[in-house]
């Protein structure tokens, strides 16, 4: 049996982003203020990346400054996403395509 290299994990950031690969600009468009356990959060995560949509992570968990920016943004639920400027403060498959694609 051949042995295996073991595989790393991958990182993860200092500025707890995530990101997937896009073609345009090097910014993300999108931002997304999450908790590990909020499945709801993970469902908007898994959605972008499997259509490459890339994205910034902010980790309320994590980040003072991120629970600070989502309150400045009206956040009240997660996940809170702002998507080319425009709040939004659930995650609704719908209406994100609408806005991310309009």
């Amino acid at each position: 049996m051949a042995r295996r290299s073991p595989n790393k994990a991958p990182a993860k950031s200092q500025k707890n982003t995530q990101s997937t690969k896009s073609s345009g600009s090097a910014a993300a468009i999108v931002e997304i203020f999450t908790a590990s356990f909020c499945p709801h959060c993970q469902d908007a995560k898994i959605y972008m990346q499997m259509h490459k949509i890339k994205f910034k992570e902010h980790s309320l968990e994590r980040s003072r400054d991120a629970e600070k920016r989502f309150l400045s943004l009206g956040g009240k639920k997660i996940p809170l996403l702002l998507v080319k400027g425009k709040v939004l403060r659930s995650w609704n498959q719908d209406a994100f395509e609408k806005v991310y694609k309009g």
